[in-house]
């Protein structure tokens, strides 16, 4: 029986390590190697680690200086030993059958990847991502990164998929990034020849815990669209992603846009806006060769001849945001 490694990178969440990691160990697949990764946290984290591996001979704690989630996540990667790969991120957990699901789901279809849906758990309410429809939908490299730009089926995020070790290979997370799947998903895609995607939920993504990484913007999320700046470039320059370019295209302003925007109403400024900004207009030609819409094509204007508070106030009353 291929074996699983499960990656859980822990950074302060000893209210919520002992309940991911018990969601992992109960899982029907059972030839799991479960690697906690102490990013150096602060709290009792790693204390808790060392005790939750006391109790299962699946789990290895790795305890390192903290370098953020995309630098645990790659430590996992190196440590790994699995035929095959999965993450959960500490605060989160999954149901039952999630991993046996997506293993069954890539050995019928031969993917390297699949993936689930999962399911938003906020304050008031637990929200369903999708359907729940039991579809199984079979895709290629380009159609599930088609799949991520519409958000429907495919989803960039890491944690709601198995990924073959093999493809994985050299491919890592961008170190101090947020939104750091956005840098990395659609690389595994094209690593991969075959994606399979179940429309079950499989994976609880609790939104509730203050403090999150996802909670607030400021300059770092600006990183978004250096995301897509480096994912826009790749898919214009690479022959067989033609069909998606202009998708690609729309998506990246859409997020640039819509970031700039936030940044002029806070009143925000910085080296992280000022790349951005000169990134997009050294991408402005090659986007609106790509067939860029008008909305885009005259917030670039805007931008371009009046500053980023006007284009922000344009985009605002066009886009609607």
């Amino acid at each position: 029986m291929d074996k699983i490694s499960v990656i859980i990178p822990v950074y302060k969440v000893e209210n919520y390590l002992e309940r991911c990691v018990r969601s992992v160990c109960n899982q029907t697949y059972p030839e799991l190697e479960i690697l906690l990764i102490d990013d150096g946290s602060p709290d009792r984290s790693g204390e808790i680690c060392d005790v939750l591996a006391g109790q299962d001979a699946r789990i290895r704690v790795i305890h390192k200086s903290n370098g953020g989630l995309s630098d645990a996540r790659n430590a996992g990667i190196d440590a790994s030993t699995g035929d095959w790969l999965a993450f959960v991120d500490s605060d989160d957990w999954l149901d039952p059958r999630m991993l046996e699901i997506l293993k069954i789901q890539a050995e019928k279809y031969g993917a390297e990847i699949a993936e689930c849906s999962y399911r938003n758990l906020y304050k008031e309410m637990v929200k369903e991502e999708t359907s729940c429809s039991g579809n199984v939908i079979v895709a290629t490299p380009v159609e599930a990164i088609e799949g991520n730009l519409d958000w429907k089926n495919f989803k960039p995020v890491a944690w709601n998929k198995l990924y073959r070790a093999d493809i994985v290979g050299r491919i890592r997370y961008p170190k101090g990034k947020l939104h750091e799947d956005e840098f990395t998903t659609h690389k595994f895609y094209l690593a991969a020849k075959k994606i399979v995607y179940v429309d079950v939920s499989g994976y609880n993504y609790d939104r509730r815990r203050e403090g999150s990484i996802t909670a607030k913007f400021s300059l770092r999320n600006l990183d978004a669209c250096q995301a897509y700046h480096e994912k826009t470039n790749a898919v214009c320059h690479t022959p067989e992603l033609a069909p998606i370019r202009q998708k690609m295209c729309d998506t990246y302003c859409w997020t640039l846009f819509d970031c700039l925007a936030k940044c002029a109403d806070a009143g925000l400024s910085g080296p992280e806006l000022d790349r951005t900004l000169a990134d997009a207009m050294a991408d402005r030609p090659m986007l609106e060769e790509n067939g860029l819409n008008q909305l885009y094509r005259e917030c670039f204007r805007v931008l371009e001849k009046k500053g980023l508070n006007a284009c922000a106030a344009y985009w605002k009353g066009k886009s609607g945001q």
